[in-house]
């Protein structure tokens, strides 16, 4: 049972790498999309990330581990970073939205 919490992190950090990704694309295909959508789709695509592949027995809970964890923070911080330098060249109307946080 215990053995099963090591997915825990995944649910919390593939969301961060989810969502600059998708941002990145809707800034290059200019889609007008709203920021609830985007973080609705991340947290669908990360939880279907994280279960299909054990569901489908295409992984086991022993590939889980700290490296793919940590190649997850680095591709939240490099797609995070491709969103901020985009954000001058390709405005899009969800600039707006997080500027009113």
């Amino acid at each position: 049972m215990l053995h099963s919490l090591i997915v825990v992190p995944y649910y919390f950090v593939a969301p961060l790498a989810f969502l600059p990704l998708l941002m990145v694309v809707s800034r290059l295909l200019r889609l007008k999309v709203a920021i609830n959508t985007l973080v609705a789709s991340a947290i669908v695509l990360s939880l279907l990330s994280i279960i299909a592949p054990l569901f489908f027995k295409w992984v086991s809970l022993d590939a889980f581990t700290g490296r793919p964890l940590a190649g997850l923070v680095l591709a939240s911080i490099v797609f995070t970073a491709c969103d901020a330098a985009l954000a001058k060249t390709l405005p899009l109307p969800l600039d707006d939205e997080l500027s009113e946080l």
